[in-house]
């Protein structure tokens, strides 16, 4: 799906020194034949270590997140537990025992069962803990039921990798602006794992302290509608989508206008490439606004388009994010900092994470 896609192993035993390789995704199965199969998505984590925010401070944390599939691969079978436990290296930091009624809850599926040849998602299956050292990797272990009492059981470990991020991102925005979903542990951006893990959703303030007027059933009660959106850093356009229209808030889109590119759930939008591995994407802009074209060099600061309502989408806002590549639900998202910003009274010149809920003011042109 993307470069260094995971390979797949099924083996009974490895040596330690196999054990640490970042890129493989290794199930282990029984030395019987394999009853189970456990997969997860992404194949490799990306994970975010949050060591300096502007406020509050709770001590570095980190997390992931991940979706799980696991099939009954010979007989129907009754998911009974998950066990999760992270490691640095060989040390383990952290497990976690999801029993039967705790994953009832989390999947919202009261029968946990599986039949032959079928499966059971867990979806976002979500870690956090302290960093004062960072997953090296996850391993997970399914244990369910057999018809006729037995348990069965397999296992997969997952790399978690902490990309530094390399692109100074300025702010994009000007005047105050509210973080109404940001790259941290509160975001329900995390419910889709491959690329909005780190997503942010941005609503201007006005002087009213809130983000419309009057009862904002219009799209210009919105106080973020038709604000102008800049690059945070230069590089080449990957991808411009500026047809689709903007819509009323709080109407839903037809589902017929997102199929064959499944990149316009965000609307119109624009992708650029800083030349390093990492795409800025800023997504439901207004129709027809976007000032760049595909194969374009910018430079920071040239304006993208202006803030709409195109997309899925309840109400006009900006939405961003980071990703190793311009494709929507196939290249993964990366955690976020940014800079040139005020927030609380204090200017940020270098780059940081921001936390859901915190206002940022952009500097003036």
């Amino acid at each position: 799906m993307y470069a260094n896609v995971a390979q797949e192993y099924s083996c009974a035993t490895l040596a330690p020194a196999h054990l640490n390789h970042p890129h493989v995704i290794y199930t282990f199965m029984s030395e019987n034949s394999a009853q189970l199969l456990i997969e997860s998505r992404p194949q490799r984590l990306i994970g975010a270590i949050y060591d300096q925010l502007p406020f509050p401070q709770m001590g570095p944390r980190q997390e992931v997140i991940v979706d799980l599939g696991i099939t009954a691969l010979e007989s129907r079978l009754t998911l009974t537990g998950l066990i999760v436990k992270g490691y640095h290296d060989h040390q383990l930091l952290m497990e976690q025992r999801w029993p039967a009624r705790i994953l009832s809850k989390h999947t919202g599926e009261a029968d946990l069962s599986i039949e032959a040849g079928t499966g059971l998602a867990v979806r976002s299956l979500h870690l956090q803990l302290f960093a004062y050292e960072p997953l090296s990797f996850v391993e997970i272990t399914a244990v369910a039921r057999r018809e006729d009492g037995e348990t069965v059981q397999e296992q997969i470990r997952i790399p978690v990798e902490f990309p530094e991020a390399k692109t100074d991102l300025h702010f994009p925005l000007r005047g105050a602006w509210w973080l109404i979903q940001g790259n941290d542990w509160s975001d329900r951006h995390k419910e889709e794992v491959f690329s909005q893990t780190y997503a942010l959703d941005f609503v201007k303030l006005g002087a009213d302290n809130q983000f419309f007027h009057d009862d904002g059933s219009k799209l210009e009660n919105h106080y973020s509608w038709d604000q102008p959106v800049y690059a945070t850093a230069g590089g080449k356009v990957a991808y411009v989508c500026y047809d689709m229209p903007d819509l009323p808030p709080g109407v839903a889109a037809d589902p017929a206008m997102f199929r064959g590119d499944p990149r316009r759930f965000l609307g119109n939008a624009a992708a650029i490439s800083h030349g390093n591995g990492e795409f800025s994407y800023y997504g439901h802009l207004q129709q027809l606004s976007t000032k760049v074209n595909e194969g374009e060099l910018i430079k920071r600061g040239t304006l993208i388009g202006k803030v709409g309502n195109s997309g899925m989408s309840a109400g006009p806002h900006l939405h961003f994010q980071l990703m190793e590549g311009p494709n929507l639900f196939i290249d993964q998202g990366l955690p976020v900092k940014f800079s040139h910003f005020w927030a609380g009274g204090q200017f940020y010149e270098k780059p940081i994470h921001v936390p859901t809920r915190m206002i940022m003011i952009g500097q003036e042109a």
